[in-house]
């Protein structure tokens, strides 16, 4: 057994402040983050989902952030959904709400079934109309007294987000920061023994590892690619200044790609994510340009191999963040599951006295099917019937893999349920999330729908559902400031 008292992360940026904010919210270890400002933050993904805000908000733990200040100090902005264009067809846009949840009243089959986004189906209704969906289009800022049974997530400058949270979780006694570059990773039979950094021996009892693509702790051995089944493996990084906020990220399908707009308070984060294999980085920049009509500098060019390593939890050495794997920009799964990982680890696995050899096995086999999960979501939102470049066509012959194969081929004779994704679904992207894609590239069969919730005699219940809370969001609708006018009243 292993007494876990003292938990090094090496790394900084937004993966390893934010590990180090959960493990002092949840645990009472000693907690040292070793970094350095010659190793520069990626900063990809701007984007998150909402398992972070649930983090910030997190009450009744060791230490209390107050979201308002960290998002004026920051110039974050919130973020309520995705709005998706051109993926299905050119020109046509979808909003997906970042995790509406409707629950079911009358329990049957189940209260998460899911009648409701089944009867827009039923009647080819897109989520247009939704509340969220209409606080994204006409850019209205919604007020979170009115409802909690919808997220919030955030638009974040990773850099100043990352120091924000060092500064308050370097408040605390027991978070600790050493400046510097990991010189030597000095390793026995059961781990990591010692760390030389600044030419001095740094050891813990239990090491995480968050130093992004170099993997310094965990390796990269057995790394499982997902480039047969995604086809993008490259991204270039912009920003560009613009006076309007809006409350989503937008995500514009390109000719070889596809493109994010991130609203922050001062700027847009902006980047193209393409294949390398359909376009030139020169070129990319041209139809960036074209497509925005504007000239652009590009920051960065970051190749990268959508994937993930097998073992994530090896000895005394945890990874989180890129260390663990990336797929791709998309839908913000990155920040996602840095959250995910260490929460799954803590809630579930975690003791102050460990024997790692007996958990390491079920641990890694439940992030690689998270892993494997997502991949599967991002790989959905390319099932797209356009045709009209070479990069959309290679798209339709690409690899799906078997899991996903089995969810599509289920799906055409009933609607999706829970049953249907990751182990215990824990990772909190399915039903809801799964279904708005779905819908807006429009997979699933209106007829099926239908006839589903006729047989479960649920067809004017899911209608009276649907009527209500169109009213009910028309009320809350006429309420409501715009989002610029938020964001200029916190100043």
């Amino acid at each position: 057994m292993q007494k876990i008292k003292k938990i090094i992360i090496v790394g900084g940026g937004t993966a390893g402040w934010i590990t180090a904010l959960n493990l002092l919210q949840k645990t009472f270890c000693d907690i040292t983050v070793i970094s350095s400002k010659e190793i520069p933050i990626i900063g990809v993904g701007e984007s998150t989902t909402g398992k972070l805000a649930e983090l910030i908000n997190l009450k009744g733990g060791f230490i209390d952030i107050d979201e308002k200040n960290l998002l004026q100090s920051t110039g974050s902005t919130y973020k309520i959904g995705i709005k998706h264009s051109n993926w299905h067809t050119k020109g046509k846009s979808f909003y997906s709400p970042l995790g509406t949840t409707v629950v079911n009243g009358n329990n049957y089959p189940n209260e998460n079934y899911d009648l409701y986004r089944i009867y827009h189906i039923a009647n080819e209704i897109g989520l247009e109309n939704e509340f969220i969906s209409k606080c994204m289009s006409n850019s209205k800022m919604p007020f979170f007294e009115y409802s909690n049974n919808f997220h919030i997530a955030y638009h974040i400058d990773t850099y100043k987000f990352g120091n924000y949270i060092k500064e308050q979780v370097l408040k605390h006694d027991r978070v600790s920061h050493i400046e510097g570059i990991v010189d030597e990773v000095n390793k026995d039979d059961k781990g990591v023994k010692y760390l030389k950094v600044n030419d001095k021996n740094i050891t813990g009892d239990l090491y995480i590892d968050c130093s992004g693509f170099k993997r310094l702790l965990i390796g990269d051995e057995q790394f499982k690619s997902y480039e047969d089944e995604l086809l993008v493996n490259r991204a270039i990084t912009f920003n560009i200044k613009d006076k309007v906020i809006n409350n989503y990220t937008h995500a514009r399908a390109m000719n070889n790609g596809w493109m994010w707009e991130i609203p922050l308070q001062e700027r847009k984060g902006c980047g193209y994510v393409f294949s390398d294999n359909h376009i030139t980085p020169d070129d990319a920049k041209v139809e960036i340009e074209n497509e925005i009509g504007r000239e652009v500098e590009i920051q960065k060019d970051i190749k990268f191999n959508s994937g993930k390593i097998k073992n994530v939890w090896n000895k005394n050495v945890l990874s989180t963040g890129l260390a663990t794997g990336f797929v791709e920009p998309l839908e913000a799964t990155s920040i996602h599951m840095t959250v995910i990982q260490i929460n799954h680890f803590i809630e579930n696995y975690f003791t102050h006295e460990m024997n790692f050899d007996t958990q390491q096995k079920q641990y890694n086999e439940d992030i690689n099917v998270i892993w494997d999960d997502i991949k599967d979501f991002i790989r959905l939102h390319y099932i797209s019937p356009r045709q009209d470049t070479n990069f959309w066509k290679d798209v339709s012959n690409t690899k799906i893999s078997d899991t996903l194969k089995n969810k599509l081929n289920i799906w055409k004779t009933r609607m999706p349920r829970y049953a249907d994704y990751g182990r215990n679904n824990f990772y909190e992207l399915g039903n809801t999330l799964w279904y708005q894609i779905l819908i807006g590239m429009k997979i699933l069969n209106k007829d099926v729908a239908l006839k589903e919730l006729e047989s479960f005699k649920l067809l004017n219940y899911a209608e009276e559902l649907y009527t209500n809370t169109m009213d009910l969001n028309n009320q809350y609708f006429k309420n409501l400031i715009s989002n610029q006018q938020y964001y200029v009243s916190k100043k």
